[in-house]
C-alpha cells in the first residue's frame, strides 16, 4: 500500500482533536438553528406547530422562573434513578448468571432476550392493571423498559471476555465461581457499566410515556399539559429540558466510566 493511501487511511475512525473538536460542534448547533429559524420565517411549517428558536428558550427559561421547571424535573429524575437503580440490582446479576452458566441461560433465554424486540409501551395498559396510575406503575414501566435491554447486554459483555482470562484463572487452581468473581466480572464491568449508561439513556426515552397519566408533576405533564392548551413554545421547551438533563446524565456517567472503569478486555 502506499504511503499516501496510508496516511488518507489514518483518518478513518479517528475522532477530531484540537481546535476542530471545539469550532465543529458549536457550528454544528448554529447551523440547526439558523435552519429551525429559517423554516419558521419561511412558514414552511405552520408556526402553530413548530416555535422559533427564540420562543422555544423563553418558554425553557419561564419554566424556570415561575419555579414549576425545577420541581418536575427533581421528579422526573427520581423516577429515572429508581427505576434504573432497581434494573441494575437486578439485570446485572440475572445477565452474569446468563454469560456465566450456560445452565442458566438455557433458562432464561426464551423468556428475556424475546424482549428486546418487544413494543415496550404497548404493556402500559398492563402496569395499569397491576400497578395502578400512581408513582408506582411510572418506576416499574420505566425499570421493565430497561432492564429488558440490560440483561442482554451484560450477557454479551461476559460473554466477551477473552478465554485468555479464564484460561488464567483455571491455571492458578480458581474454582468457577472464583474465576467469575475475580477474573470474568471485573474484566466484564467497563461493557456492563456501558449497559447502566445506554439503559439510562433509554430510560429519559421512555419518560413521557411513563408519565402520560395521572401525573401532577414531572416533565411529561410539562409536555402533556401544553400540548393540551396549544402551548407549542412550552412543549418544545419540556422536549427540549429532557434532552439537556438525560445528556447531561449521559455526560456524567461518561465520565463515571472513564474515571472507574477506563480498562477494556
Amino acid at each position: 500500500m502506499s504511503s499516501s493511501l496510508i496516511g488518507r487511511a489514518r483518518y478513518i475512525c479517528t475522532p477530531v482533536t484540537g481546535t476542530k473538536a471545539k469550532v465543529l460542534p458549536v457550528l454544528g448547533m448554529a447551523v440547526l438553528l439558523l435552519a429551525w429559524t429559517a423554516v419558521v420565517m419561511a412558514e414552511v411549517v405552520n408556526p402553530a406547530f413548530l416555535p422559533t428558536p427564540a420562543a422555544t428558550l423563553q418558554a425553557l427559561v419561564k419554566l424556570f422562573t415561575d419555579g414549576t421547571g425545577l420541581t418536575d424535573a427533581y421528579h422526573s429524575i427520581r423516577r429515572v434513578a429508581l427505576a434504573i437503580t432497581l434494573s441494575t440490582c437486578i439485570g446485572i446479576p440475572i445477565g452474569i448468571a446468563m454469560g456465566a452458566f450456560g445452565t442458566v441461560e438455557a433458562l432464561l433465554k426464551w423468556i428475556v432476550f424475546p424482549f428486546r424486540t418487544a413494543p415496550i409501551t404497548a404493556f402500559i395498559p398492563l402496569f395499569f392493571m397491576f400497578f395502578g396510575v400512581d408513582e408506582g406503575m411510572k418506576v416499574w414501566f420505566l425499570f421493565f423498559g430497561t432492564v429488558v435491554y440490560i440483561i442482554p447486554m451484560t450477557f454479551d459483555a461476559i460473554r466477551a471476555v477473552p478465554e485468555e482470562y479464564i484460561d488464567s484463572a483455571v491455571d492458578y487452581g480458581f474454582s468457577p465461581l472464583g474465576t467469575l468473581v475475580h477474573y470474568v466480572v471485573p474484566a466484564a464491568w467497563p461493557r456492563m457499566f456501558d449497559a447502566i449508561k445506554v439503559c439510562t439513556g433509554i430510560a429519559w426515552t421512555y419518560l413521557v410515556a411513563a408519565e402520560i397519566v395521572n401525573v401532577t408533576t414531572g416533565l411529561g405533564r410539562v409536555v402533556q399539559q401544553a400540548q393540551r392548551f396549544q402551548d407549542t413554545p412550552k412543549v418544545y421547551a419540556g422536549i427540549l429540558l429532557i434532552l439537556i438533563i438525560g445528556n447531561a446524565t449521559d455526560w456524567v456517567l461518561g465520565a463515571i466510566k472513564r474515571r472507574w472503569f477506563n480498562w477494556e478486555a
